[in-house]
């Protein structure tokens, strides 16, 4: 059994429509950038475990050697700002979980838990280049509300577009159990 992330599962389902096999991820193209996401995935969800100026977020840009992809990095820590101005944030360590899809162990790892407002919100982040499409947030969300919804109750699931600074919410009953649903549909179609 193969273990892959919840992005990973999502890119199979909206690439296939179903049956995520171990052979399907193993041989998708990876995305050309993991270790650079992940730098600054990481400086993100350090800065927030350590309550930390979003100044420590500077330091990545400082790292990189190559001028293109310092400016890719300036952009998406520009947007991960304009994302802290919309409300006061205090980190929790947000729930992750595993469960067996087809053939597959399926990590479903949110990187924020922070409480905006007061309001507890478990967030995946999307740090990718191309756009993100509606049924991608749908995917990813009902994912997220489908594993991790019952061990949450109160909690608002949510896929932050970094770049953009924007956040996809479900917040209310009804907008999980519709993207539940549509996860549930493709898994059906297996």
């Amino acid at each position: 059994m193969d273990r892959i992330s919840i992005t990973s599962l999502v890119d199979l389902l909206l690439e296939t429509g179903s049956d995520p096999d171990a052979s399907s991820a193993k041989d998708r193209k990876a995305d050309p950038l993991p270790e650079f996401y992940q730098l600054v995935r990481d400086a993100i969800v350090d800065m927030h475990r350590r309550n930390l100026p979003d100044s420590v977020l500077d330091n990545v840009v400082d790292l990189e050697p190559n001028p293109k992809r310092e400016r890719v990095l300036e952009r998406v820590i520009n947007g991960y700002r304009r994302f802290l101005g919309t409300g006061s944030m205090k980190w929790f360590e947000p729930p992750k979980a595993s469960y067996t899809f087809g053939p597959n162990e399926i990590d479903i790892n949110p990187e924020l838990g922070l409480a905006i407002d007061e309001t507890p919100y478990v967030i995946k982040m999307y740090l990718r280049g191309e756009p993100l499409t509606p049924r991608r947030v749908q995917v990813t969300l009902g994912l997220l509300a489908g594993r991790l919804g019952r061990s949450c109750p109160g909690h608002v699931f949510g896929l932050l577009e970094v770049r953009h600074g924007k956040l996809h919410a479900l917040r209310t009953p009804e907008e999980r159990v519709g993207a539940v649903q549509l996860v549930e549909s493709l898994n059906a179609e297996r």
